[in-house]
């Protein structure tokens, strides 16, 4: 099935947290803040990607590729690996797997710190490519403009979709995806122990695999108003489950499981095998996960990730600049470890939570020990512009 749906059989039935239950639509709300005019100098702008000049694409790309080269002294991974691999492990937060400390559940998904975890590993993944190229900067995917994904995927950009595979989808066809084999990520090589299914936890193998627009996720662009109906929302949980596309609201304003925004692009990008197309009752179920993309954990092998987080990140700046700011539109308490405004998150904790051996292999021993002394919070994180950035949308 989807990928949201993967998230919430993930986080609640193996991860063993407490499930998310959310507010209703007329829980009281903060009065509207909107930001003081503070002027922060010399911000770096994030662009929309259909608007990169081909200048701007070949530094991003090639920023990306010397990080996925660069193996710091005493490591078997490359700096891009270890990135990945965090994202793997906030899967591994299991007293059964060996996890210790307090971080409950998973750190960066289905709970309140999903944007704030993501705008933190956004920033530092930025400036570590920064670190090669200052002038790069994380460009976003407008998931509403149908021009943007045609760029994405240009051979001298980010790559084209998957061949060398046909799957037949009953009711709708056959479609041609597979490992990526023309462009410039023609010889992205991944760790095959790092890259996986989550559902049967076997290898997908050293290539990046794309199947772009498989059904059920074959719709492309994306309506506006569905990424509009988000700024209806003044409470923060519900922005948050929404945008992460975990949840959606059905006619009759009440919750349902089901997958958008987020999670949709997700899928549009990886896609996955389902039992029904069109079931008659409630969702179908994901079978097999065929791309990277797909692959929640693996999920940032593939760069597209970086961008569709990036457009994640602005559509909450803009909703924090539309009268959210602060920190009274955040949880302060009551939700799992990790989650609440001042609780230290998950791989910037000082080391007080570490994950048990999620994954294939002993891949957990592969992650550098953190650093004892940088703590994040998701309150340290809520003024994306006091972080050194802001979006072309957000000046």
């Amino acid at each position: 099935m989807a990928l949201v749906i993967l998230i919430i059989f993930l986080v609640q039935n193996q991860l063993t947290s407490t499930s998310y239950h959310l507010p209703s639509l007329d829980a009281p709300v903060p009065s509207p803040v909107y930001p003081k005019p503070v002027a922060y100098a010399n911000l770096k702008i994030r662009k929309n990607v259909v608007d990169l000049s081909p200048q701007e694409k070949t530094a991003f790309v090639n920023a990306l590729k010397t990080l996925k080269n660069q193996i710091p002294e005493g490591s078997q991974l490359s700096q891009y690996d270890v990135f990945v691999l965090q994202h793997v492990l906030t899967m591994g937060f299991r007293k059964k797997l060996g996890a210790t400390g307090p971080a409950q559940g998973n750190p960066a998904h289905s709970q309140p710190a999903f944007l704030p975890w993501h705008r933190q590993y956004l920033l530092e993944f930025e400036q570590a490519l920064q670190k090669i190229d200052p002038s790069v900067t994380i460009p976003y995917w407008d998931w509403t403009d149908p021009n943007a994904l045609k760029i994405i995927l240009q051979d001298d950009f980010l790559g084209s979709s998957g061949q060398g595979e046909t799957i037949n989808i009953p009711e709708a066809g056959s479609f041609t995806g597979g490992a990526v084999t023309s462009g410039l990520f023609a010889n992205w090589t991944l760790n095959q122990n790092i890259h996986f299914d989550p559902i049967t936890m076997t290898s997908m193998g050293t290539k990046l695999i794309r199947f772009i627009g498989l059904p059920p996720h074959d719709r492309y662009s994306l309506p506006k108003a569905e990424v509009e109906q988000l700024f209806r929302y003044n409470n923060y949980e519900i922005f948050n489950a929404l945008i992460e596309g975990a949840m959606i609201l059905n006619n009759q304003d009440q919750w349902e499981e089901g997958w958008t925004l987020h999670a949709y692009a997700h899928s549009v990008i990886g896609g996955s095998l389902v039992d029904d197309l069109h079931p008659k009752h409630g969702l179908p179920h994901q079978t097999k996960i065929l791309g990277t993309m797909d692959s929640i954990p693996s999920s940032p092998y593939d760069p597209i990730f970086w961008l569709n987080h990036a457009n994640v990140d602005r559509l909450w700046a803009q909703w924090q600049d539309q009268g959210h700011t602060g920190e009274n539109f955040y949880p302060s308490a009551g939700m799992p470890w990790g989650h609440n405004l001042h609780d230290s998150m998950w791989p910037w904790d000082g080391g007080l939570s570490q994950p048990g051996n999620y994954g294939i292999g002993n891949i957990v021993s592969l992650l550098p020990k953190p650093s004892s002394a940088k703590v994040v919070t998701p309150a340290d994180v809520l003024d994306f512009r006091k972080l050194g950035y802001t979006f072309d949308t957000t000046q």
